[in-house]
């Protein structure tokens, strides 16, 4: 995802969320933006042509149920 138009530099959430994932300081692609509407529908669209019976949403389900949550850790 590309950022709107303009050189400014980026915020501070957009540098932590950078670091967080490991893309370069310089990268011309913003992590924290939301996607556009043009954007939702072009991934529906892959996402129904990867997975036309909705498999993703069964394995990602199964997955919940043999992974349960983990207990928060107090420092």
């Amino acid at each position: 995802m590309t950022g709107t138009g303009g050189q400014g530099g980026i915020s501070r959430n957009e540098r932590i969320a950078r670091a967080a994932v490991g893309m370069p300081a310089g990268h011309p692609e913003l992590v924290t933006r939301k996607p556009s509407r043009a954007e939702w529908k072009q991934l529906t669209a892959r996402l129904a042509e990867l997975w036309p019976n909705d498999e993703y949403t069964a394995i990602v389900a199964e997955e919940r149920r043999q992974d349960p949550p983990s207990a928060p850790e107090w420092r």
